[in-house]
């Protein structure tokens, strides 16, 4: 899944209103950051395919941050952060929205998720049906929007949100984006960087105001 774990966070941070969104963001999207990161540093591998199907343009091998264990371990990691800053119920559901990011991409994903750094793969598959995920995805994120307060930046993130996704959905990629795997990476890092800073000015608009 793509946008749709920013659902998940704008859906905690209705029920969770002491944790900043921004905190939230970065912790439903933990995972793909650190992915990101691990394959333009050679470690983990993301690269365009050929293939009508949008969502299969993509060849992912993600054994580390994408396994079942290094979802887990990366929790963990993440809650007894937050455990040794007094911040106990953060903790948990910081870790949780951490290892959420795993669960819904077993939904999504072809069996292409591990259990065990590389090992034993799984995926239910929703990719197969891209109108209906591209459906869902959008759902699901305006669903959670919809529960919070608006300001200037929350309508940005809408909109930055829903026109990015749209786009990888329904455009055509650029060659220049197919080519070069580290530029491919670097945009979508960029994005997801930039979605958890706008969330950090409606959290700060917000405390204003």
């Amino acid at each position: 899944m793509f946008i749709g774990h920013y659902g998940i966070a704008y859906i905690v941070k209705k029920k969770a209103c002491d944790i900043p969104l921004w905190l939230l963001f970065a912790s439903v999207q933990l995972l793909d950051i650190i992915a990101f990161t691990l394959v333009l540093l050679g470690i983990e591998k993301a690269s365009y395919t050929p293939s009508v199907n949008p969502f299969f343009r993509n060849y992912l091998n993600l054994p580390y941050s994408h396994s079942l264990i290094g979802a887990l371990l990366i929790s963990a990691i993440v809650f007894f952060i937050f455990r040794a800053m007094k911040k106990s119920s953060w903790a948990w559901i910081l870790g949780l929205c951490v290892l959420s990011h795993w669960v819904i991409d077993l939904i999504v994903h072809t069996p292409d998720l591990s259990i065990f750094f590389g090992s034993a793969k799984v995926g239910l598959g929703l990719w197969h049906y891209p109108i209906l995920t591209f459906i869902i995805e959008i759902a699901f994120v305006l669903a959670g929007w919809l529960l919070l307060k608006k300001n200037i930046y929350s309508y940005l993130l809408l909109v930055l949100m829903v026109g990015a996704f749209t786009g990888m959905v329904f455009a055509e990629e650029p060659p220049i984006f197919r080519e070069h795997y580290i530029l491919r990476t670097s945009i979508v890092l960029i994005a997801n960087l930039l979605f958890i800073f706008i969330a950090c000015l409606w959290d700060r608009k917000n405390q204003k105001g």
